[in-house]
């Protein structure tokens, strides 16, 4: 199975490359108030608000640097109702591709209920690579600030807020 690899901090990840829509460039993120610190904002991809998870931040570390190989990963993220969202992941060091075969991924033997996105194990000869489960990325009140302005059973959008 073909992933994506990135760095964050010292340490690699992998992202099912099924799940990806596109590899942009890092994007200036307009910023959302009264979110966690660990989301970067949003900004237009084609007439399309995105919502961007800084994974650096997310992971406990820094924001991610502007390096020149800092990307935005534009992934396909799916809600529990089913409705399905492009989800931006910042992230440095992109630079490849590598083909896994899921079996080598070994549980990590630590239970990190803060993480629960955080897989398996890979041995690589340039070290260990973890994967990212993007579909469970978000907790449920943070999916729920990005995503709750969607009826995906009515197909448009509209404030689920009452106005004052």
């Amino acid at each position: 199975m073909l992933h994506l690899l990135l760095r964050l901090g010292n340490e690699r990840y992998a992202l099912d490359a099924r799940r990806i829509v596109e590899v942009v460039p890092m994007v200036r993120c307009r910023p959302l108030p009264h979110t966690p610190p660990w989301v970067a904002g949003t900004f237009d991809y084609r007439g399309r608000l995105v919502p961007v998870v800084d994974l650096c931040r997310l992971m406990g570390a820094t924001p991610c640097r502007a390096l020149y190989t800092t990307r935005t990963v534009l992934a396909d993220y799916t809600t529990a109702d089913g409705g399905s969202h492009v989800l931006g992941l910042l992230a440095e060091q992109v630079t490849e591709t590598v083909k896994l075969d899921p079996a080598t991924f070994e549980d990590a033997g630590v239970c990190v209920p803060a993480a629960p996105y955080l897989g398996g194990l890979a041995r690589q000869d340039a070290g260990l690579i973890q994967r990212i489960d993007v579909a469970r990325l978000l907790p449920d009140d943070v999916r729920w600030l990005l995503f709750a302005g969607f009826d995906h059973r009515r197909g448009d959008e509209h404030c689920r807020v009452a106005a004052d």
